[in-house]
C-alpha cells in the first residue's frame, strides 16, 4: 500500500523515537544509579550509628546508651535481648523494628517499606550484635528513612524530564530543518525532470556539490537522461529511415497500379506485373526485418535453443544461394555442434550470405571452422573491404556505405542490423574485415554452449516439430530464451 507520508516526517519521527527512547534509557539508568548510591549512603550511615552504639554498651548501661524516648532525629534506635525483648527505644513503639538478629560483632541489613508506629516510608534496617556489661548478648537495631533519598530522586527525575523536553523540542526542530536542507537538491532535480519532455530531453539536472549521495544521484540521473535522449534519437531516426524505405517500394506499387487501372487494354499490367511482385517481397522483406529488429528492442524475440549442426545451417543457406544467384559459391566446413538457434542463425546466414552476393564480383567464399570453444564463421566475397573507419558503423541500422549500398541494389540496410543483435544475443561477436588477398570479409563466432543471457526453461514442442527438420540430432526440448537488443 502505498504511504502518504513524506520522507521528511518519516525521517523525522524516527529521529524523534530514538531521541524518546534514549531519553528513557538514560533516565531509567540515572534513577537506578542514583537510587541505588542514595540509599548506600543511607545504610552506611546506620550502620556507622549502630557501630557506635554497639561500641558503646560494651561499657555503658543500656539506659543510658539510648535513653526511653529521646529522640535522634529521623533515625530510630533500639536495643534489644537475644529474644528480641525491646530493651531501649529512642522512640515509644511496642515491639522491634526488625526481626535481624545477628551474633556478636556481626551486622545485617534490610529495607522495609515502613516502621509501625513511626512512619509509612521506606527504611533502611542495619542490625548489629553485641555483649552488654555482663556479658550479656544484644542487637543493636538502627531504621534510617530514605524518604530524603527518595525526595532527592523526585527532583532528579522532573529536571531530568524538563531536560529531556526540551532536548527533545530542540532536536525536532534542528531534524526538520537538517532534513529540509538535505532534501532540497532533491527537490529542485524532481522539479527539473518533472518539465523534461520530448522537446527538453537534452536538458540536466543541477548537480549538487556536496560530493555525497545527492552528487551521485544528480550523476545517475543525468546519464539516464543522456541514455534517454540517444534512445529517442535513435527511435526518431530509425522511424524516419523506416517511413524512408518504406515509402520507395510502396510508391512503385502505386504507380504501376494507377498506369495498369488506365489502360484498359491490360498491357500495362502484363508489362508491370514483375515489377510489383519484386517491390511487394522488397516491401514485405523490409517489414519483417523492421517486426525482428523491434521485437529485440523490446525483448520479445525467442531463441529456441537446442543441440544442432552448425555445419547443416551454413550448408543449407549456402546451397539456397546457389540457386537464388548466379556467384560463384566456395564452402569449406568442419562437423560443429553447438547449443544454438538454428532458425536464426539460419537467419544470420541468409542476410550475409545476400549481402555478399549483392557486393561480390563473381565469387563467395564460406568457412566454418572451430577456434577454442567457440565457432568461426567468416562469410568472403570479391568485393571491395568495408573500409577500416566504417567496419563498426556497418552493422547499425539503415547504414549504406557507399553508392554501391543503395536502395537499388536490394538491400535496405537492416540485414547487417539484424546479423549483429542475433550474433550477440548468442554470446558471440561479428566483425567486418579484409582479407589477405582484398576481398570483403564478415566473421562471427559463436560459443559452443550459450553464455549472453540467462535461459529459462520452457516446452516448445510445437515449435520443435514446425522447425525441427535439420536431422533427427535436433534436441525434441528446446531451451528458450528472449533476446534483447545488444545496444
Amino acid at each position: 500500500m502505498r504511504t502518504t507520508i513524506g520522507i521528511r516526517s518519516r525521517i523525522l519521527g524516527v529521529a524523534v523515537a530514538i531521541l524518546v527512547v534514549t531519553l528513557v534509557i538514560w533516565a531509567w539508568v540515572v534513577i537506578l544509579v542514583f537510587d541505588g548510591t542514595l540509599t548506600r549512603t543511607a545504610r552506611s550511615h546506620a550502620e556507622f550509628q549502630a557501630t557506635q552504639l554497639a561500641d558503646q554498651l560494651r561499657s555503658i548501661p543500656v539506659d543510658q546508651v539510648v535513653p526511653d524516648g529521646k529522640g535522634y532525629g529521623d533515625l530510630v534506635l533500639q536495643v534489644l535481648a537475644e529474644d528480641g525483648t525491646v530493651l531501649a527505644s529512642s522512640e515509644p513503639l511496642e515491639g522491634a523494628i526488625t526481626e535481624l538478629r545477628p551474633g556478636a560483632d556481626q551486622m545485617r541489613s534490610e529495607t522495609v517499606d515502613g516502621v509501625a508506629g513511626v512512619d509509612d516510608d521506606s527504611f533502611v534496617i542495619v542490625a548489629r550484635g553485641t555483649v552488654g556489661l555482663d556479658d550479656t548478648p544484644l542487637v543493636v537495631a538502627v531504621a534510617n528513612p530514605v524518604h530524603v533519598e527518595e525526595g532527592t530522586i523526585s527532583r532528579i527525575v522532573a529536571v531530568g524530564v524538563a531536560a529531556g523536553l526540551l532536548v527533545l523540542g530542540i532536536t525536532t526542530v534542528l531534524v526538520n530543518w537538517a532534513v529540509g536542507m538535505a532534501l532540497t537538491p532533491v527537490e529542485r532535480m524532481r522539479a527539473q525532470l518533472a518539465g523534461i519532455d520530448g522537446r527538453t530531453i537534452g536538458d540536466r539536472v543541477i548537480v549538487p556539490g556536496t560530493g555525497d549521495e545527492l552528487t551521485s544521484l544528480g550523476d545517475t540521473m543525468n546519464q539516464m537522461l543522456q541514455r534517454l535522449e540517444a534512445a529517442y534519437a535513435a527511435q526518431k531516426s530509425f522511424v524516419s529511415d523506416a517511413s524512408h524505405e518504406l515509402r520507395s517500394p510502396l510508391a512503385t506499387i502505386r504507380a504501376a497500379v494507377e498506369l495498369a487501372n488506365a489502360d484498359p487494354t491490360g498491357r500495362v499490367w502484363e508489362e508491370t506485373r514483375g515489377t510489383l511482385m519484386a517491390e511487394i517481397l522488397r516491401l514485405q522483406g523490409l517489414v519483417d526485418d523492421l517486426l525482428t529488429l523491434s521485437k529485440v528492442d523490446a525483448g520479445a524475440l525467442p531463441l529456441r535453443l537446442r543441440d544442432c549442426d552448425l555445419d547443416d545451417v551454413v550448408v543449407s543457406a549456402v546451397r539456397r544461394l546457389r540457386g537464388d544467384s548466379d556467384r560463384t559459391v566456395e564452402v569449406r566446413v568442419e562437423p560443429v555442434r553447438a547449443v544454438a538457434d538454428p532458425d536464426r542463425l539460419d537467419q544470420v546466414m541468409r542476410n550475409l550470405l545476400d549481402n555478399a552476393a549483392r557486393h561480390a564480383r563473381q565469387r563467395v567464399a564460406v568457412r566454418l571452422t572451430t577456434s577454442g570453444a567457440a565457432a568461426v564463421v567468416t562469410v568472403d566475397n570479391d568485393g571491395p573491404p568495408v573500409p577500416a573507419d566504417k567496419r563498426a558503423s556497418v552493422f547499425e541500422r539503415f547504414v549504406r556505405l557507399d553508392e554501391t549500398r543503395d536502395r537499388d541494389s536490394g538491400g535496405s540496410g537492416l540485414g547487417l542490423a539484424i546479423v549483429a543483435d542475433l550474433v550477440h544475443a548468442h554470446g558471440g561477436t561479428v566483425l567486418a574485415a579484409e582479407t589477405d588477398d582484398g576481398w570483403c570479409r564478415f566473421e562471427f563466432t559463436l560459443p559452443l554452449q550459450p553464455t549472453a543471457i540467462d535461459q529459462d526453461r520452457d516446452d516448445h514442442d510445437s515449435e520443435g516439430d514446425d522447425h525441427g527438420d535439420r536431422g533427427d540430432h535436433d534436441a525434441a526440448d528446446p531451451e528458450e530464451r528472449t533476446v534483447s537488443s545488444a545496444g
